[in-house]
């Protein structure tokens, strides 16, 4: 059995487009799906210009 901390120490790749995996984790998930959402969004705009 996995303990809380051995899941906290495992990388996880964040896309924009998100996973169930990181609904999984609850706030902390969202809260760097949001971050990484985010940070694409801004750098297409930049890159539109």
């Amino acid at each position: 059995m996995k303990t809380n901390q051995a899941i906290k120490d495992k990388p996880v790749k964040i896309t924009p487009a998100g996973s169930l995996g990181l609904l999984a984790l609850g706030d902390i998930g969202l809260r760097a799906w949001r971050e990484v959402k985010k940070e694409s969004t801004n750098t297409a705009l930049n890159e539109e210009k």
